[in-house]
C-alpha cells in the first residue's frame, strides 16, 4: 500500500532516515526562520510578473488615450477684446447691401444703405441664427424664424425677444472700422 502525503514532510522523513526529529520548525540553514527573513514581502513570481504586465498595459493605455483626449477637446483660444478695429474695406461692402465681419468674439453686419453705414450684431437674439440684409425690402431678415429687424436692428417682426445689439461703424481712408458703442 502506497503512502499518502507530503513525500518530505518531517514525520515522513524522521520514519525513513531515523535522523531527523518529528517536528521540524522550517527555518532556512544560517539560523533565521523563514517568516522571520521576508517578514511583510510577498515575492511570489505570478504576483510580480502580474504587477509588471498590469504597469506595461497601464502605460500603453495612458499612452494611447492623451492623444485620443487631445484631439477631442479642442484648445482654449484668447481672444483679446478690443474696443475698436479695422475689419476689412469700405469697398468690401457694395451700395445697398450688408456683410458681415468677426469683432471681438461677436458677428457684425454692417450695411452700406445708398452710402449710409450702420451696424449691428449679426446673431439673432432669438435662436442665435445669423442674419442677412435684405435690399428689397430695406431690413435685416433672420432665415431661421422669420425675424425681421431694422437697418439700425430695432424689431420689425418675429419670435426675437431682444434687438441686435448696436456697434458703432466709420470709415478712414478705406479702412472699415467697428467700434462697441
Amino acid at each position: 500500500m502506497a503512502q499518502q502525503g507530503n513525500f518530505k514532510s518531517p514525520s515522513r522523513m524522521g520514519a525513513l532516515e531515523g535522523g531527523a526529529p518529528a517536528s521540524s520548525s522550517g527555518s532556512v540553514p544560517g539560523g533565521k526562520a523563514r517568516e522571520e527573513g521576508l517578514k511583510g514581502v510577498d515575492f511570489e513570481r505570478r504576483g510580480f510578473l502580474g504587477k509588471v504586465v498590469g504597469g506595461v498595459g497601464a502605460a500603453v493605455a495612458v499612452s494611447t488615450l492623451y492623444p485620443v483626449v487631445k484631439f477631442i477637446i479642442p484648445p482654449v483660444r484668447e481672444i483679446k477684446e478690443v474696443k475698436e478695429m479695422v475689419v476689412g474695406k469700405a469697398s468690401e461692402v457694395p451700395l445697398n447691401s450688408g456683410k458681415i465681419f468677426a469683432f471681438n468674439k461677436d458677428k457684425v453686419i454692417v450695411i452700406n444703405d445708398n452710402g449710409t453705414l450702420t451696424a449691428c450684431s449679426a446673431v439673432c437674439t432669438h435662436l442665435g441664427c445669423l442674419v442677412r440684409w435684405e435690399d428689397k425690402d430695406n431690413q435685416i431678415f433672420c432665415p431661421c424664424h422669420g425675424a425681421k429687424y431694422t437697418q439700425t436692428g430695432e424689431i420689425i417682426s418675429g419670435p426675437q425677444p431682444l434687438p441686435l445689439a448696436p456697434f458703432g461703424v466709420r470709415v478712414e481712408g478705406d479702412d472699415l472700422i467697428i467700434s462697441i458703442v
